[in-house]
């Protein structure tokens, strides 16, 4: 046991010496002037002989036990003929003292060749490694530029398919609002299943729309901004014509408090960012009432999305970067409405924010100003003046 013991503590600093040897034949060769002062110059030779034969030595035991490590290089036979030629000068040099100097002088330019070709040897295996690291990242970036690729060419496969669907959704919502099928079912409980069909076909077109523009989002692909005027009231009263059979379906109230007046924005991205809201809101409540209001204050469009719903984690509103996945895509894994909604927020530059309610449920609150055309300001420089002070157009 003690043997075994002191063969690994000779390993351990045989390895130490191997690490440091530069550092290790340095210091002998700075103590050796010091050992001129204090003896002769033969007997100084001859301590520097001892020396290098104990950390060549050294050295050459660590890399016979330990010639699998990586980053050792492959010079035992080097080390081997540094270490005969110390130990054959000091043996000459205990029999005839006089040549210990002269043997001195014939080992350490043979010491120096060694180290200096022992750090080349070091400084190629170094560039292997970071050659080797080089050419695995390239792999990797290959291969992740492969991913990507894939990726987004089955996205533009399933928006193909999602473009598709809303053909046939479209023409079975014209179907069902026929003037004739009005007409056959104008009274009884065959009128409210129409309704239901409606509202039905209206939630797969939107889940459609839905899927499209998060694909669109993912990829990248910029959506001109067509500003349009659009009044409050008609534009939160086609929200609740589909919206409200969902709630009635639940047994759930469902209002809308409208101010009139215009807005000047993209429609398209209004629409589906207060549809998303308010679906979210009916989807979640189970009990109680969801109600949309909107009013203006000063010159900011305010829409609030009131539910009683459990309650609503204002952390999901956030784009946290640490979940990106390893290919760069952020699509949630549940749940598309509200990053489409987050990201529809983003291009537009509206202001969305949650809170909770005391007693219960949820409040969203979408701010917005009003966006004012190229040909609007060129030809309306009055109307340019007042939406600068006030945020929006005259009305």
């Amino acid at each position: 046991m003690t043997y075994n013991a002191s063969m690994a503590r000779l390993l351990k600093i045989s390895a130490w010496i191997q690490q440091n040897h530069e550092s290790c034949l340095l210091m002998v060769w700075c103590v050796f002037p010091l050992s001129l002062a204090l003896t002769n110059i033969d007997l100084s030779a001859q301590l520097q002989l001892f020396a290098l034969a104990a950390i060549s030595g050294a050295l050459l035991y660590a890399k016979l036990l330990r010639k699998r490590a990586l980053r050792v290089p492959s010079t035992e036979k080097l080390w081997l003929l540094v270490f005969t030629s110390c130990i054959s000068g000091l043996l000459l040099s205990v029999g005839w003292r006089q040549w210990s100097f002269t043997v001195l002088c014939w080992v350490l330019p043979l010491v120096i060749w060694a180290v200096a070709l022992e750090r080349r040897c070091r400084y190629q295996i170094a560039r292997q490694r970071i050659q080797h690291r080089r050419d695995q990242q390239a792999r990797w970036r290959e291969s992740k530029k492969a991913v990507l690729t894939e990726w987004k060419a089955r996205l533009r496969w399933i928006a193909g398919v999602q473009h598709d669907m809303r053909q046939p959704l479209h023409a079975l919502g014209l179907l069902v609002g026929h003037p004739a099928l009005e007409t056959q079912v104008a009274k009884g409980p065959a009128r409210q299943v129409v309704k239901q069909m409606m509202s039905c076909q209206r939630w797969l077109h939107e889940l459609a729309e839905n899927m499209l523009e998060a694909t669109r989002l993912e990829l990248g692909e910029q959506r001109e901004k067509k500003i349009e005027s659009v009044s409050s009231s008609d534009l939160c009263h086609s929200i609740e014509t589909w919206i409200s059979q969902l709630a009635e379906s639940k047994g759930l109230q469902f209002s809308v408090q409208v101010q009139e007046l215009m807005i000047y924005t993209d429609v398209r991205r209004l629409k589906r960012v207060l549809g998303n809201l308010v679906f979210n809101a009916v989807e979640h409540t189970h009990e109680g009432k969801v109600e949309l209001r909107y009013t203006r204050r000063g010159g900011v469009h305010q829409f609030s999305v009131i539910d009683t719903g459990p309650g609503f984690d204002e952390s999901s509103l956030k784009d946290n970067s640490a979940e990106v996945s390893s290919f760069g895509s952020d699509l949630p894994k549940t749940g598309i409405g509200l990053y489409v909604v987050r990201k529809l927020c983003d291009e537009m530059n509206w202001n969305l924010s949650v809170s909770r309610r005391i007693e219960q449920g949820t409040v969203f609150e979408l701010e917005l100003a009003d966006r004012i055309t190229p040909k609007q300001e060129k030809s309306d420089p009055h109307s340019l003046n007042l939406g600068t002070n006030c945020g929006c157009p005259s009305q």
